[in-house]
């Protein structure tokens, strides 16, 4: 893509105060872990990344660095890892407040977010690369700030930065999941999600609950057929109700089985 390189850095001490970070960005219910820096005057809701030469230690991610995105910085975290007054704070898993821009497109509700050519502010992922989380909030709804910046070439291209609220989750983003997105409601990936206690893809998803959905029907009309076929049966020998109440009996444990394992294999698929 042609903004991996095209940007120069742009401060982000330049806009946090604007979007006032330091009330809205802590993190509500979010894990940290503390890390040095060299970038001391980062702001909450900063993308960071780990410094290659040092292994303890990072800084304002960049498109460059997105390889080694640990997170999203924070001033109030739920648990902290490793607190330390020298050291910053880094949500590494949980939800929290983010810097964005929409230098790579809208953002809305659902779209993963990476690192951006703007240091320590994160953008709209459209192809393969790291990603530092999924945004649970669309950008438009936010208070932004609007900023100009100008590529290698000279030209000019305006943009807008502000803040959403992100599940944080460093992971990879295939890309091919952005079509799928647009098919698959919001709410089953929510459901899915939390019924596997991770981040899911659509195409799990949507498989998941195909499975799921085949397998209750299949019980629902073995069930169905059985209860038809045995009111039938006791209307033409209305003494073999004992043999007909039992073979009920049977069907019935035989369906509530295959519920079970339709259930069991539907977590599998989510949660593998």
């Amino acid at each position: 893509m042609a903004w991996r390189h095209r940007y120069r850095n742009i401060t982000i001490a330049t806009v946090a105060v604007v979007l006032f970070l330091p009330c809205s960005a802590a993190a509500l219910t979010a894990i940290s872990q503390g890390f040095t820096t060299d970038d001391t005057n980062l702001p909450a809701g900063s993308v960071v990344s780990l410094e290659l030469s040092q292994k303890n230690k990072a800084r304002a991610a960049s498109s460059e660095s997105a390889p080694q995105l640990l997170g999203v910085t924070a001033t109030q975290p739920l648990v902290e890892l490793g607190s330390d007054a020298k050291k910053i704070q880094v949500v590494v898993s949980g939800e929290a407040s983010v810097l964005v821009s929409d230098i790579n497109g809208e953002i809305k509700a659902g779209d993963k977010i990476t690192a951006s050519p703007i240091s320590g502010i994160g953008m709209k992922a459209v192809e393969p690369t790291q990603i530092v989380g999924t945004a649970q909030s669309d950008l438009t709804g936010a208070k932004t700030t609007s900023r100009t910046v100008t590529d290698k070439l000279g030209e000019k291209k305006n943009i807008h930065i502000g803040v959403v609220s992100l599940q944080v989750n460093v992971s990879y983003f295939s890309g091919s999941q952005s079509a799928l997105s647009n098919i698959v409601p919001g709410f089953l990936v929510d459901v899915g999600s939390s019924i596997a206690g991770k981040e899911v893809s659509p195409l799990r998803i949507m498989f998941g609950f195909t499975f799921l959905l085949l397998g209750l029907l299949i019980a629902g009309i073995i069930l169905q057929a059985a209860v038809r076929s045995g009111i039938i049966s006791l209307g033409r020998n209305p003494l073999a109700h004992q043999t007909l109440r039992r073979g009920l009996l049977d069907v019935l444990l035989s369906t509530l089985g295959l519920i079970i394992v339709t259930a069991i294999v539907f977590y599998l698929i989510l949660a593998l």
